[in-house]
């Protein structure tokens, strides 16, 4: 039997079907292969400068500031001052109703008046006396009665003249007075009010010597406090005006006498506590700006480092699989608590370009980039994360069309 093809034409046809069946499984293959090849994001190393910095918050306040109290208990007739109002030393704040005071002093001194005349009596006595027993016309019992009796007319002489001057002072403190300079920055009474005087008496009024200079307490952990020295600069943002740095300096470091403890850490359903130390910085506020009560986001400037190579942070979190790092020869990971591993692409195409592990050695660091002091070079690349799978470009089998 002899088969007869009636079109040369199909043959081509067919020859080319199958041609194409055949590479497009062949490039299927390779794109299967090529999309199981990492993908990742890189980033160049670079030269710059990082700031070290201990991190806080604390609480604007002025410099100096007094409370003002009242030492007596009373009705408030006047107040003089308002919020903001300033004062000179000595100023009149307000005052409490004299009346029961002014009665206490003239009582004090109309029992003084009598107590000097019973005094004034007693010496008489002790001086006719004197003559008697120097005559013997009286015995010693008799003349000691006397001498005692003039002495304790002399002490109630003396008690009188103390009650007359605290009732003074009373009726002296019934006008309530500033004790500096400055700016009233809180008050706590008004005319009606009345005033209680005990072992904590409430403030009345709260003064503040001077604005232009304060001071921001910021509490500073255990963990960071041998950071933290005084002379160090402060750079500090306050939520009002986040986009404006403010500048002040470390003056004390504060051992605190009861330490106090803030539950920071929590595992398996224990806490540790830590302690809180009071770093004191003090800021210049010539132009008036920052007020008392402000809170202020402080970073504590440690160290500072100018023209360094650094990397950015993610670097240092990648860690790649085995297969998918080309090793260097003679390349180990260096040790000790400054020292990291990398992955430095190798080519200047990422699409070619094989991770190699780099042991690099480390210096200071920020929130966002670390220096580095030996193993890399400046403009080198170095992988900060893998790509997602689903985020790669895939081509379809018959991609070659």
């Amino acid at each position: 039997m002899r088969l007869r093809v009636r079109s040369p034409g199909l043959l081509v046809t067919g020859a080319l079907l199958l041609g194409g069946i055949a590479a497009g499984f062949t490039q299927f293959r390779g794109n299967g292969a090529d999309a199981d090849v990492p993908r990742y994001t890189y980033a160049p190393v670079t030269r710059g400068t990082i700031v070290r910095t201990v991190r806080s918050t604390g609480v604007l306040t002025p410099l100096v500031s007094v409370e003002v109290s009242s030492q007596i208990s009373g009705l408030v007739t006047e107040v003089n001052v308002d919020f903001n109002s300033p004062v000179k030393k000595g100023q009149v704040l307000a005052r409490i109703d004299p009346s029961t005071f002014e009665q206490r002093l003239r009582q004090a001194e109309a029992d003084l008046e009598a107590a000097d005349a019973n005094h004034a009596l007693a010496v008489l006595n002790a001086r006719r006396l004197e003559d008697l027993f120097a005559q013997e016309l009286i015995t010693q019992q008799e003349y000691d009665e006397i001498a005692a009796r003039l002495r304790q007319s002399e002490a109630t002489l003396l008690t009188r003249k103390a009650a007359v001057e605290n009732a003074r002072v009373d009726l002296e403190r019934c006008t309530i007075r500033s004790p500096i300079d400055g700016i009233v920055i809180f008050k706590q009474v008004e005319v009606g009010k009345t005033v209680v005087s005990n072992m904590s008496a409430e403030t009345l009024f709260t003064i503040a010597q001077d604005l232009s200079r304060m001071r921001i307490i910021a509490s500073v952990s255990e963990v960071d406090i041998w950071l933290v020295r005084p002379g160090q600069d402060v750079e500090f943002t306050i939520d009002a005006l986040p986009e404006r740095t403010f500048h002040g300096r470390v003056t004390q470091i504060r051992n605190p006498y009861t330490p106090t403890e803030k539950q920071q850490h929590q595992s398996s359903q224990q806490q540790t506590p830590i302690t809180m130390f009071d770093a004191v910085i003090e800021v210049d506020n010539s132009d008036l700006l920052l007020r008392p009560g402000l809170t202020a986001n402080v970073s504590i400037i440690v160290e500072r480092r100018e023209g360094v190579l650094t990397i950015p942070n993610g670097a240092l979190r990648v860690r790649l699989p085995t297969a998918a790092a080309r090793m260097v020869p003679g390349q180990s990971p260096a040790n000790g608590a400054e020292s990291a591993v990398v992955y430095r692409l190798s080519s200047s195409g990422p699409k070619e370009a094989l991770p190699e592990p780099v042991s690099v050695r480390l210096g200071i660091t920020d929130s966002f980039v670390t220096e580095v002091t030996e193993g890399l070079s400046e403009s080198d690349r170095i992988v900060t994360g893998l790509v997602p799978e689903r985020e790669r470009p895939r081509r379809g089998p018959f991609s070659f069309f």
